[in-house]
């Protein structure tokens, strides 16, 4: 695992200590045994598991099927044990033409998964880790969250997860200016629907702030990472904002060990059809390869335990009754105040009932 933060999204040849991301698209046929051999990958891998472009991950009656070929793509790939299930699931161009992938159906999904990969022998320490959601982006709405709000949809999937060894976060700029990277500007003004929420890239600060502190600890990576509006190529000059991301995130790690951010992948090597590839950009590349050579790493601080509640109060004991034996004066008159209830032949029955099962001798 690398203890360094810089990151790029796809296999790239670029000599640098940290982090690639590799998408996939395995589909859900159960039969598949295809897998990847990422052992001369010169980064550490972090694998990211499509069903397909879209969707992500397949519709729910597939769960299954996605799960078993999950673990078979798993099992006969190397040099790889991070697995990310899915991207940007709350996102309407990641579901194709299923139905909106709501935290519960997520968590699902997950749960199949990672414990079709974590059976597999030598997998069962291996991170599958919770997709990304899109930030930004409010079309997933369900009872429970009206507007679609995306740091509630996360924080409803790691709650419905429970067990989670994983997270994956994106995060964007609105321009390729460097300053903005630390702008905390958000997404509306006061009384709008998400004006509480980061506009810029601040937006991985929303989630974190968060994030269940029972996952306090757990490996956070920031899987993509890139100025300008999604299609917004990115220019090719080196003017600093990849350095600037990375100062923020070892800002954020300096100040919140506890979650701090592993991976910093900046999006895209490969010249992807969304126009955000920087592989024939040299500034670019330039710029991350700065970054990289600054050598920074994420604080390895073990996380405490979050302590238990306070113990419930003792219940409140009821007094202690002194149980006094009866004189014999006393038993005799309780048997004739009983017999006094009755006459004729239900006297003699009662009484007959008290001598059986009692002994009151003296009693008339």
């Amino acid at each position: 695992m690398s203890k360094y933060v810089i990151g790029v999204h796809d296999e790239n040849d670029k000599a640098y200590q940290g982090w690639e991301i590799r998408p996939e698209g395995i589909g859900h046929n159960p039969d598949h045994q295809g897998g990847t051999d990422y052992s001369g990958a010169r980064h550490t891998v972090i694998a990211r598991l499509n069903d397909g472009y879209p969707p992500t991950i397949p519709a729910p009656v597939y769960y299954p099927q996605f799960a078993q070929r999950c673990a078979n793509f798993v099992r006969n790939s190397r040099g790889c044990s991070r697995w990310i299930i899915g991207n940007e699931t709350n996102h309407s161009s990641e579901r194709g033409s299923g139905p909106p992938i709501t935290p519960a159906l997520y968590a699902q999904c997950y749960a199949l998964c990672r414990a079709a990969i974590r059976q597999l022998p030598g997998h069962e320490q291996d991170e599958v880790i919770v997709a990304a959601p899109a930030p930004y982006n409010n079309q997933t709405q369900y009872p429970t969250n009206p507007t679609g709000d995306w740091v509630r949809y996360w924080v409803d999937i790691l709650t419905a997860c429970g067990t989670v060894d994983a997270v994956a976060l994106h995060a964007y700029s609105s321009s390729h200016d460097p300053a903005i990277i630390t702008s905390d500007a958000k997404m509306g003004k006061p009384g709008e629907p998400f004006a509480h929420l980061s506009s810029e890239f601040h937006t991985y600060h929303d989630f974190l702030l968060a994030m269940p502190k029972r996952l306090w600890g757990i490996p956070i990576y920031m899987t993509e990472a890139n100025p300008g509006a999604r299609g917004t190529p990115w220019q090719n000059v080196d003017n600093g904002w990849c350095n600037a991301a990375l100062d923020d995130v070892a800002a954020w790690n300096a100040v919140h060990p506890e979650r701090a951010v592993r991976c910093l992948a900046f999006y895209s090597w490969s010249l992807r059809g969304d126009g955000m590839g920087f592989k024939n950009k040299q500034g670019v590349v330039n710029d991350i390869l700065r970054a990289a050579a600054r050598g920074v790493t994420w604080p390895d601080v073990p996380v405490e335990p979050e302590p238990p509640g306070p113990e419930p109060p003792e219940p409140e004991q009821p007094e202690p009754v002194e149980c006094k034996a009866l004189t014999r004066a006393q038993v005799d008159q309780i048997v004739r105040d009983a017999l006094a209830e009755y006459t004729g032949q239900m006297r003699t029955i009662v009484r007959e009932e008290i001598d059986r099962t009692v002994w009151r001798p003296g009693v008339g």
